[in-house]
């Protein structure tokens, strides 16, 4: 015979065990909601961050171009002094890098 107190521990523990199961469906379906929104911010983060490196490379190049630009009208311009220069600063570092 089940006594009544083995009756109410049974029905507590299988109220118990559908409780803890309806818990796991929550946490299993905030996780996979925490995980899709981590995965869109990651996404976004992604695209923004390549975003600005395409536009600062860009940058540096179009720097890079302007001063190579300058550059070569200078030793069009002024060749002799351009190579004067050049060999003065070879001589200078030349004994920088003697010391």
């Amino acid at each position: 015979m089940v006594t009544k107190n083995e009756a109410e521990t049974s029905a507590d523990t299988s109220k118990l065990q559908a409780e803890v199961e309806i818990l796991r469906q929550d946490l299993a379906e905030v996780t996979k909601t925490l995980k899709s929104i981590a995965g869109d911010n990651i996404e976004t983060r992604t695209a923004q961050a390549a975003q600005r490196v395409r536009e600062v490379s860009g940058q540096a190049r179009e720097q890079f171009d302007h001063a190579r630009d300058v550059a070569v009208d200078q030793v069009r311009e002024r060749p002799l002094l351009t190579v004067a220069a050049t060999f003065g600063v070879g001589l200078i570092l030349g004994r920088l890098m003697r010391r």
